[in-house]
């Protein structure tokens, strides 16, 4: 849970300045589910460039309530969360002034999105919160107002959250908990949802031991921990935590499983965690320029429309496919136009294109982005505009690695499932 939050301050000697504004959005990673904003009366001067800054003014702070006495809904809003702010560390020394003052001692972990962003979102020409959002197409009002640079936080925050592949900002957080109650499973079942996403087990050395991805989040963890098999077991022996991301699109969800999966290299992940190619079904044409499928060898300089780890899987692909298009010992005209139709039925349905879906709440959606029919990476969006300019678009996008050709995996999701729309790219340049 965190705590996004922004202060505006009179400015002035450092370590002597006062909160006249703050914000707090309490956000659970999807979600905002409660928040807190109020003007305080910091009972000193505010800088006269801070003024024209913020457009907050002595005389609208003589009636706005004092730290005090708004210190106690600032503790239960922050209580068991971690603060999150655009260059934290202000925030948070502004608080921790403000709670001294009242001789209580505020101890919150944090999170800054300006080194976040600056490590998951690299190459922009600034990480001023104004020009940062800008870039990523997040709309922003009230800027240099609490409510409006908090709020601006918490969407920048969601992506930081999608792009978090190495779990940095787990990481941070699991160095402070260290949740223990008498029901271990109930405890590890409260927080999550049957929603549609990706989950993680961790060990009690915070060790990624299996990545799953369920429509029902919820519900499949249940079965992990009550299933009698072998691999159940042992996963219960050693699970310690579980962490989740909900992603709203199942395709979202399988492509992250995937990815996280080469990346981490869970223990209990066995057959995902490795593929090793060895044949590939590919298209030939023979002497009299007929075309004709046939298993080979892998070569990474081929096109092969799959490839396989087995032999006996490779040709049982082979025969299923010459029998549906009738291929086999069929030489003609018609045996290409069949090759042909094979070929599309395998490949996207536009070489340049975005794939769009359920995104993680009402107001947004999912979107892959492919560009010369290959892959490119997955991210969200809530605005028309943020897919319309392909530059803002491929900002909000987490760039695809360590997934191996995920062409096949989304080309045969497709087949089989309903997404809500896909968009051709060349239509909208």
């Amino acid at each position: 849970m965190y705590s996004i939050i922004d202060v505006e301050t009179t400015g002035g000697k450092f370590n002597e300045e006062g909160i006249t504004e703050i914000a707090v959005y309490k956000f659970d990673g999807i979600n905002v589910i409660d928040q807190f904003i109020s003007l305080v009366n910091p009972e000193i001067p505010i800088q006269p460039f801070v003024q024209q800054l913020t457009g907050i003014t002595d005389k609208m702070l003589i009636n706005a309530p004092k730290f005090y006495q708004i210190a106690k809904r600032i503790l239960e809003i922050t209580d068991k969360t971690v603060l999150v702010a655009h260059n934290s560390s202000f925030d948070h020394r502004m608080l921790k002034i403000e709670f001294d003052r009242l001789g209580f001692d505020f101890i919150i972990s944090q999170l800054c999105t300006v080194k976040l962003s600056k490590k998951l979102i690299p190459n922009m020409e600034s990480y001023k919160l104004g020009n940062l959002v800008k870039s990523l197409g997040i709309p922003m009002s009230n800027r240099h107002r609490a409510s409006g640079d908090a709020l601006a936080t918490v969407e920048l925050f969601k992506i930081l959250l999608v792009k978090d592949i190495e779990k940095e900002i787990f990481n941070k957080l699991i160095i402070n908990e260290s949740v223990k109650k008498e029901n271990k499973w109930v405890n590890l079942l409260k927080n999550l949802k049957n929603e549609t996403g990706i989950y993680y087990f961790h060990n009690s050395k915070d060790q990624i031991i299996y990545i799953g991805k369920s429509k029902s989040i919820k519900n499949r963890v249940n079965q992990h921990l009550t299933g009698n098999s072998n691999k159940s077991l042992k996963i219960r022996l050693e699970l310690s935590d579980i962490s989740y991301e909900y992603t709203g699109s199942e395709l979202v969800a399988l492509l992250k499983e995937n990815k996280e999966i080469k990346i981490h290299q869970p223990k209990f992940n066995i057959l995902l965690k490795r593929t090793i190619k060895k044949f590939g079904l590919e298209i030939c044409i023979d002497i009299d320029n007929f075309k004709f499928l046939r298993i080979s060898h892998y070569q990474d300089s081929k096109d092969f429309i799959e490839t396989y780890s087995y032999l006996k899987n490779a040709n049982k692909k082979l025969s299923i496919l010459n029998n549906k298009y009738n291929l086999e010992n069929n030489k003609s005209e018609e045996s290409n136009c069949k090759i042909n139709d094979l070929l599309k039925d395998h490949s996207f349905e536009y070489p340049n294109m975005l794939i769009i879906d359920k995104g993680r709440s009402i107001d947004e959606k999912s979107v892959i982005l492919i560009k010369k029919n290959k892959y490119v990476g997955y991210g969200y969006f809530t605005l028309n505009y943020q897919i319309n300019n392909i530059e803002i678009l491929e900002s909000l996008i987490t760039k695809s690695e360590k997934i191996e050709e995920p062409e096949f995996l989304i080309i045969n999701f497709l087949k089989k499932h309903k997404i809500e729309k896909t968009i051709n790219i060349d239509k909208l340049v």
